[in-house]
């Protein structure tokens, strides 16, 4: 198995991003990516998990706090309003899938 060090630390950070109804995982992503352009950001995230809103941002450890403020800096998705609020960051995913399993489907499945 892989040391750490060499396959590089992640942190996952959990968010819900507030809009009239929730948008799509793609359009979240477009406004992500738009403005992540020409940042440390660029190309270093992915959205692991996204439903009805509530979502989970994998992010190398040493941009969590690049991160927190690229979600924070999203204002509009597809030209509705919209606002990404950060709930909670961990350094596994696990740990926020069993804190958030109920706006996840199907993470009931996986607990038993």
């Amino acid at each position: 198995m892989a040391r750490e060090s060499l396959r590089g630390r992640w942190r996952y950070i959990a968010f819900r991003a507030e809009s009239k109804t929730p948008p799509a995982r793609n359009d979240l992503l477009g406004a992500l990516l738009s403005a992540a352009k020409g940042t440390p950001m660029a190309n270093s995230f992915r959205i692991t998990v996204f439903e009805d809103g509530f979502g989970i941002l994998k992010v190398p450890h040493i941009l969590k706090d690049e991160a927190i403020r690229l979600l924070a800096s999203v204002e509009s998705v597809k030209g509705d309003k919209c606002k990404v609020i950060t709930l909670k960051t961990s350094g596994t995913i696990l740990t926020l899938k069993e804190k958030y399993k109920k706006q996840i489907r199907g993470a009931d499945d996986r607990s038993e």
